[in-house]
């Protein structure tokens, strides 16, 4: 059968669909009669011939995860996810630790977009207050000061030239800031951008933060679904492969392969230092693992959020100042001619 193009799911969508089928499937109805339910309960028709289109595979005699990826808007990570919790038995906690999976996920996103949008806002904010003065303004008092015929002092006259030439430098400036807007949404309308953004913010220590939670959580996942310590490293780091925590997972996995236990290769690593790396060896020592991986998600989404609102308050100081920079001179190479103009007024 082949399938139809469907756009990609967000994050929000397939934390709901994920809930929604473990629902289904922890009270005992099959993968086939499940989907066909919430595909008659769909109200959007996009989500109603999606839900019909793995409907009609699952009916075929195929699995769920097949069914899925024939779609084409399933991410690989959730599909063989899906397909592990079918080998294991375990597909209703494999789904509902998806669903809480993908939620982390979208609202990082949305803390990212967060962090983002306001700087953005407060840079608009300066582009309109500068352009307006230098445009509007400065030429008003420089016609003034011309039909006056009035000598100006050598600062004044600096202060006007600089106000001439920043009616170009704040048209550039304007140029600049639209090509920027437009870059901002590409980054958070498509996947590409999306990937673009999380290169560009990888080296911060909120990127890194925002990796060791999504290792934690799939390792948690995994090892709640039964999956082999050895093989949830390997998942996971292909799931993290591209990001910074990337090539410490790598070197943890290679000192597990040589006997190096998980809790131990992770904190030589660097991957959980400190308190965290102590959580975790005790989580693993008293046979709570699952338990001791989700609070480390817990705690390391905190401290990704904390890493993010310390960069917005820095990036938000910065544009605040100049801001108030560059209103400040536009306002010193009007009141400073004025002050010529009012003194020769007096003599």
């Amino acid at each position: 059968m082949k399938a139809s193009k469907h756009t990609p799911l967000g994050m929000d969508e397939l934390s709901v669909f994920c809930y929604q089928l473990s629902l289904m499937v922890r009270a005992g109805i099959g993968s086939e009669e499940s989907i066909g339910i919430l595909a008659d309960d769909a109200r959007a028709p996009r989500q109603q011939a999606l839900l019909r289109q793995v409907h009609d595979v699952l009916v075929e005699g195929q699995s769920l995860s097949s069914a899925l990826e024939q779609t084409g808007v399933f991410p690989p990570y959730m599909l063989r996810m899906v397909e592990i919790g079918q080998i294991s038995g375990r597909l209703d906690q494999v789904l509902t630790a998806l669903s809480t999976f993908y939620r982390r996920e979208a609202a990082l996103r949305q803390s990212l977009r967060r962090a983002i949008a306001y700087p953005a806002a407060m840079a608009v904010l300066i582009a309109v207050v500068f352009l307006a003065l230098v445009s509007r303004v400065l030429p008003v008092f420089q016609q003034v000061f011309s039909q006056l015929g009035v000598s100006l002092s050598p600062v004044a006259q600096g202060l006007m030239r600089f106000g001439t030439v920043s009616q170009y430098v704040a048209g550039v400036f304007a140029v600049v800031l639209v090509l920027a807007a437009v870059y901002l949404l590409w980054l958070f309308r498509t996947s590409k951008g999306q990937a673009a953004m999380s290169r560009l913010l990888s080296s911060t220590a909120s990127a890194k933060s925002v990796d060791r939670s999504r290792f934690a959580s799939a390792m948690a996942l995994m090892l709640s679904s039964g999956l082999p310590l050895d093989e949830s490293v390997t998942r996971a780091r292909e799931l993290l492969e591209g990001t910074a925590l990337s090539p410490a997972l790598q070197r943890c996995q290679e000192q597990m392969d040589a006997g190096s236990p998980f809790s131990k290769a992770v904190e030589e690593c660097g991957i959980f230092t400190g308190l965290q790396a102590s959580l975790l060896s005790a989580g693993f020592r008293s046979g709570a693992s699952e338990q001791a991986m989700e609070e480390l998600s817990r705690r390391c989404q905190a401290e990704a959020d904390e890493h993010l609102a310390v960069l917005l308050g820095r990036f938000e100081y910065t544009l605040v100042i100049v801001l108030c920079t560059a209103v400040g001179l536009v306002l010193l190479s009007v009141m400073l001619p004025l002050l010529g103009v009012l003194s020769a007024i007096g003599g």
